[in-house]
This record gives structure tokens, sequence and C-alpha cells, in this order.
């Protein structure tokens, strides 16, 4: 059966019966999309009066694949039909899940919610092959979270510490993929079905493909990047669940109340539920949300990321700039993690000012539009840093020649480049628009700041977030050309 989107499952459970489902289905992705996609499917397949009896959970941290089985293979007391859930489960995990794995950790972990931070914390420990003694060594512990000047993040005891007050332990590292194979081949009792819950699946994965071809996926995924696409599904995906939330109540939003919301709420569909709930509670039989309902009843819980930090910067813009820096330091980053992400952007903005300059206006022009771009300064950028890795390549063969004994040595691949994505060109026309707030000899004094600013931080002893205002606030004064916020 073919992959369903999680936006098409609605339509899909409308117009298939229970007598049709297939015997194991796969829900994977964002984990509160994934809730409303197995509530939506028990609807469809037991009448909710037969659900004590005839619907099991396992938890896929806890409980044995073995155990799930014998449960799918024994008839249901007083019912011919049984659904067996499966929450969590880990076998579709691989190596890729733990970039993914840790990214909730931290984002759960920041915000204070070390229930929700344990369970990828966990896996990602039973996936790195780690007991919590491994958590001692630095080598070790950076497979989990990063160190900053030897020391883990300030939540990490904290996620700890909940670990060892609950008596957590780290998942058993086992892949049951070819158990489960095994028995979906065998088939399984009429009237049985396998639904199966994870975030993370790596669809490589003979497992996978096999649920794929026999049974159902339902994807709830939701891409986590930046870019406007992405932005895009996220909002949509936010917008339609606060449809929802509103329609059960019979309320509606004004539309400047929804845009402080999910401006203050962020990616986060959890907190975003919780949320609706605080403000329908607190309207009462009021039928219409307004603005002011949200600045009175919430408070900001979206975690302000580092690229409203950095896009801040590159816009010079003070009053964002500082808002943002407190808002991350108090969110427990360190003026050093900070630093880097600022020297990053400003590099980023000299290479940009830098083929801006020599380019003298042959390819490009602030004035263009983004189709513009894409239909032609684009390919001039790839061919500016092409000819830049060229460079580099020349200057590492003179002064490293190759020998007859050695082979060439493979030169690294430069960060000196402005298009390191081919597939995205929005975020190279966005990084050349925004150096318009800066001038190249500007740009060049700011890394000689950066440099000096870094220094001082790491041996000087004056405080570093003193020093990273002060170096942000020189640099938005400069030539008195700070922009408006």
């Amino acid at each position: 059966m073919p992959t369903i989107a999680y936006n098409a499952f609605a339509d899909y459970l409308s117009r298939t019966f229970a007598a049709d489902w297939p015997a194991v289905t796969l829900v994977c992705g964002e984990e509160m999309l994934c809730k409303k996609a197995v509530e939506g499917m028990l609807d469809v397949l037991m009448p909710r009066g037969e659900r004590t009896l005839g619907v099991e959970h396992f938890d896929g941290g806890e409980d044995t694949l073995g155990g799930v089985l014998s449960s799918m293979n024994t008839y249901a007391l007083l019912s011919a039909t049984k659904v067996v859930v499966l929450q969590d489960a880990r076998l579709f995990y691989s190596a890729m899940a733990q970039q993914g794995l840790r990214e909730k950790m931290v984002q759960a972990a920041q915000s204070g919610d070390m229930k929700k931070a344990s369970r990828p914390f966990l896996n990602l420990m039973a996936l790195a092959g780690l007991a919590f003694e491994d958590l001692a060594t630095p080598a070790l512990r950076s497979k989990v979270v990063d160190d900053v000047d030897g020391e883990p993040a300030s939540w990490f005891s904290q996620l700890m510490e909940f670990c060892r007050e609950n008596g957590l332990r780290i998942p058993v590292k086992r892949d049951d993929a070819d158990l489960l194979k095994a028995a979906m081949e065998k088939g399984f009792p009429d009237g049985h079905r396998l639904v199966i819950t994870t975030d993370f699946v790596d669809r490589r994965k003979v497992l996978f493909k096999a649920i794929g071809e026999t049974g159902l996926v339902v994807d709830c995924t939701v891409p986590k990047g930046e870019t406007r696409t992405d932005r895009s599904a996220q909002d949509a995906v936010m917008q339609a669940a606060m449809d929802d939330a509103l329609a059960q109540a019979a309320k509606r939003m004004a539309v400047d109340a929804r845009q402080r919301l999910l401006q203050w709420t962020g990616f986060d569909l959890r907190t975003l539920s919780g949320n609706l709930e605080k403000l329908i509670s607190f309207v009462g039989d009021r039928k219409t949300i307004v603005d002011a309902d949200v600045t009175t009843v919430l408070q900001r819980t979206r975690k302000d990321p580092i690229f409203e930090f950095t896009n801040a910067v590159a816009d010079r813009d003070l009053p964002a700039i500082l808002f943002f820096l407190k808002s991350l330091l108090d969110d427990g980053l360190h003026p050093l993690q900070l630093l880097a992400a600022v020297a990053n952007q400003i590099r980023r903005l000299l290479l940009a000012k830098d083929f801006i300059v020599r380019d003298r206006g042959r390819s490009w022009s602030d004035r263009m539009t983004f189709p513009q771009f894409k239909a032609g300064p684009f390919t001039a950028v790839q061919a500016d840093d092409g000819a830049s890795a060229a460079l580099t390549e020349a200057w590492e063969s003179i002064l490293d020649p190759p020998t007859e004994r050695t082979k060439p040595k493979k030169v690294a691949s430069s960060d000196l480049i402005l298009a390191k994505n081919l597939k995205s060109p929005f975020p190279v026309f966005q990084t050349l628009k925004k150096t318009d707030h800066f001038s190249l000899e500007e740009l060049t004094s700011a890394v000689i700041d950066l440099s000096e600013t870094d220094k001082r931080m790491k041996s000087s002893g004056q405080d570093p977030r003193i020093l990273l205002e002060a170096f942000l606030i020189g640099l938005c004064q400069k030539s008195g050309r700070q922009t408006e916020g």
C-alpha cells in the first residue's frame, strides 16, 4: 500500500472500512500528529465501548517485541477484533536518527521539560552504546551533548538527576526488525491489527519497506529546517492544529492573536495545544480569543533559535539583537557559543560582500527579485565558489606538495563558499541582500574585533556576557549605520 501523508489521512479514514485495514500500520513523525492519527485510526477499527478489552498498549522503550507479538497472537476477550499499539518504537532507528534525537532532547531540556527530554536522551544513549558512567568522559559525552569550556550544558545535570530519581533505564540495544518481519510473513489472526508509532525512521531498512509493501505507512513528519519551504510546512501544520482545537471548542481567534500565539510558541505542537487549552478556558463563554487574551494568559514559551539572533546581527538591528541575546543566554547558551554563531554570520556576509565588490554589478543587483537571482546570478555565485576552491587547492599543493612516495592529499572542502547547498539558493539571495547593511571595511574590521573578543573571553577574566554585548553594540554603532528595530 502507498505511504499516506498526514494531511491526506483524514480523507483515507473517511473512505476505508475496518475490514479493509491492513494487519500492520506504521505511523511515523511528529509526536502530536502521530497521536492524532492513531486516535482517528482507532475510531475506525474499534468502537469506543470495546477498547478497554480490545486495545492493548505497549511502550517501545520498556516492553519487548516478544510481548507485543504474543499479544498479537492472543485472542481478545469477548471480541473477534483486537488492536495492539506499540508506541515510541525503536525498530526503525539507525545512526541517522541520532541528530534528530539530540535536537528533541535539547529543545525539551532547554524549556525545562525533563520528562519529555528523557526519552530521546535514553534512546540516544542506547544508539551510541553508552552507559551512564560513560558520561563522565568528555569524549564519550560529546556523542550526546556539547560541552562549553569542558563542561556540559547547564540543564544536563538536571536531566541526569531526573533519570536517576525516576529510575529510568537506558533501553537494551537490540534489533528486533527481523523478528517482526518474520511474524508479518507468518501472519496474524484475522481481525488483529498492529499499530506502531515512532518519531524517526530509516527508510532504507528492510522492515520499513516490508510494511510499505504489505501494510500501511502514515507519514506525520514535518520538516524542521529554516528554509522558506520548511517554515511554510510548519506554519500549515500549526494553523491546522489551531483550527481543529478552536472548532471543537466552538471558538474563533483574531488574526493578530493567532500571529502572536504562533510567534510565542514556535514549532511545538504539544505547547501549542496546552496554550490553546489555557486560552479557551480563560475566555469562558466569549466566542472570540483576542490578542489581549494571549498577552494576559501566556508567557513566552518559544525558545528563540540562534538563527533569529544571527538574522538580527545581519540586519544590524541592535534592539532585536539584545532581545534575542538575553533570551538565548537565559536558556543556558554560553556567550562563546553565541560568539561562534556571530562569527559564522559575519564570515558569510564578508564572503557575500567580497563577491558583490568583485562582481561590480555584472550579475548582481540589490534590486533584483529572487526568481531573477535564481535564473542567472546564482550560477555566477557557484562559479565564484568553484574558483575559490581551486585556488585553495593550489595553495595547499604549494604549501605541502606531494612526493613520489605519497599520494596527493585530498583537500578538505572549504568553508569559504557561499552556496553550500546548490538546491537552496534562497539563503544565498538573503545573505547578499543583507550585506547592504555593511561596507566591506566594516566587515573586515568586525572579523578582527571578533578575534579580540574571543581572546578576551578565554583569557582576561572579564564577564563574557558583557564582552559579547560590547562587541555587538560596537558592530551596530560603527559609522552610525544602525538600522531601526
